[in-house]
C-alpha cells in the first residue's frame, strides 16, 4: 500500500511540474522581427555538384538536417541497423574543401539515457543550428515508450564547433507527460537573437508549432500553426522582417498535397491552411528563400518516394527546376527526408536519404538556378 500511494504522489508531482513548467511559457509572446534573407551572389560562374556522404558501419541511414559554417557545412542523421533500433545513433561529418570528412557518432540512447537518468528506447530526427559566435545546439528526439508519438525533444550544445558536446537536456514542450513533441526542420532567426524551431505533434492528433528559444536554450514563447488533425514537419521560410510562409507535409485525405500558411505580423499569427498545387504522398518536405521567391524540396510524386524534385516558386506557380533522383519503381526505392540550406559561400546544399543507404549531398548557386529558369 505505501507503495501504491508512493508512486501515486511521485506520478502527481512529476505531472504537476510539467503542468506548472507549461503554464510559465507565455503563448503569445510580443511578435519579433525575422532576419530578412540578403540576395545571393549572382556573379559566380554556374555550378553543380552531386555525391555522397561516405558509407559507414551502418547498414541503415536517414533523416540529415545540416548547418553552415566558415569552412563548409556540417550534416546529422540517425543510422543504425533499422529506424527504431536500439542500437540508433545520431552521426555527423563535416563538408570542407569540397570534401566530406569521415562520419562519427555523436550521442546515442545509453548516453541519453544516463543524461536524462531515465530509459531511452529509441533516438531520431537530429536538427542543428549554429550562432554567430559558433556555438551549436543539437536537438534530436528520443522515445522511452511506444513509437513516435510518445517523442520528446532534446538538446545538446558544443562551444568548439562539434568536437565535444555538453550533457543532454529536454525541452519542455507538452503538457501531456512532455510526450508528443518532435522536431525535424531547420529554425528560423528572429532579430533579437532568438530561434524559432519549428515542432509538431503526432500522438492521437497531428499538427505543427513554433516554439521560440532565447540564448540559453529557455522556451519562451510558443505558437501553434496549424489545425486539425493531419500536418507535420513544418519548415518555415523567413521573406521579409514581418512576412514568412509555413509548407507542411499532409498526412490527411487523399489527394494529398503540400499544404502553406502565412504570416505578416512576423508569425504572431497564421492564415488558414491552403492547398498547393504540388502533391504530397506524406513525406517530408523543405525549403529556402530565394531571391523573393521559394525553393522547395519535395517528392513529387502522388504516393511513394521515389521522386525527388527541386521546385521554385514563380508568381503564383511552382516551375521544377530538376529531378534528383527517381526510380520507376516505388515500392523498393526511397529519396526522401530533404534538407536545404545556403551556405556562407552561398552555395546552396541539398541533402537526403538515398534508399536508407546513404545521405546524398547536392550542391549548387544561384547562376545554376537561374540557367535552369
Amino acid at each position: 500500500m505505501h507503495v501504491f500511494w508512493l508512486k501515486s504522489v511521485t506520478i502527481i508531482l512529476g505531472l504537476g511540474f510539467f503542468i506548472a513548467s507549461w503554464i510559465t511559457i507565455e503563448k503569445h509572446p510580443e511578435p519579433q522581427k525575422f532576419s530578412s534573407p540578403t540576395p545571393f551572389n549572382t556573379s559566380q560562374t554556374p555550378f553543380y555538384s552531386e555525391q555522397f556522404i561516405p558509407k559507414h558501419q551502418t547498414v541503415m541511414v536517414h533523416a540529415a538536417q545540416a548547418h553552415s559554417n566558415p569552412q563548409g557545412i556540417t550534416a546529422y542523421w540517425f543510422a543504425g541497423s533499422r529506424e527504431g533500433a536500439s542500437d540508433v545513433e545520431i552521426y555527423s561529418a563535416s563538408y570542407t574543401n569540397q570534401q566530406w570528412g569521415i562520419p562519427r557518432a555523436v550521442t546515442n540512447r545509453k548516453q541519453v539515457a544516463r543524461d536524462l537518468n531515465r530509459y531511452i528506447r529509441k533516438l531520431g530526427n537530429p536538427v542543428s543550428y549554429r550562432f554567430e559566435d559558433g556555438k551549436i545546439w543539437l536537438f534530436f528526439v528520443s522515445v522511452s515508450v511506444g513509437g513516435w508519438g510518445g517523442s520528446s525533444i532534446n538538446m545538446i550544445e558544443s562551444n568548439d564547433e562539434g568536437r565535444t558536446w555538453s550533457r543532454a537536456k529536454q525541452l519542455v514542450t507538452s503538457p501531456f507527460f512532455n510526450i508528443s513533441t518532435l522536431v525535424r526542420n531547420k529554425p528560423v532567426q528572429y532579430q533579437d537573437g532568438t530561434i524559432g524551431l519549428p515542432i509538431y505533434h503526432e500522438f492521437l492528433r497531428k499538427f505543427g508549432e513554433i516554439i521560440r528559444l532565447d540564448e540559453s536554450g529557455e522556451i519562451i514563447g510558443k505558437i501553434r500553426l496549424s489545425h486539425g488533425t493531419s500536418t507535420l514537419q513544418p519548415t518555415i521560410v523567413a521573406e521579409s522582417e514581418s512576412d514568412a510562409v509555413v509548407l507542411l507535409r499532409n498526412a490527411g485525405d487523399k489527394p494529398r498535397q503540400i499544404l502553406r500558411l502565412k504570416t505578416s505580423d512576423s508569425g504572431y499569427s497564421w492564415s488558414k491552411a491552403e492547398a498547393l498545387d504540388l502533391p504530397n504522398p506524406d513525406a517530408a518536405i523543405d525549403a529556402l528563400s530565394f531571391q523573393n521567391r521559394t525553393l522547395l524540396v519535395f517528392n513529387n510524386t502522388v504516393r511513394g518516394r521515389n521522386d525527388l524534385s527541386l521546385a521554385i516558386s514563380t508568381n503564383k506557380e511552382w516551375h521544377i527546376l530538376r529531378r534528383f533522383d527517381h526510380s520507376e519503381t516505388s515500392n523498393t526505392s526511397e529519396f526522401s527526408y530533404p534538407a536545404v540550406i545556403r551556405g556562407f559561400d552561398d552555395n546552396i546544399h541539398v541533402l537526403y536519404t538515398w534508399n536508407r543507404e546513404l545521405i546524398k549531398h547536392i550542391s549548387f548557386n544561384a547562376n545554376w538556378i537561374e540557367e535552369q529558369l
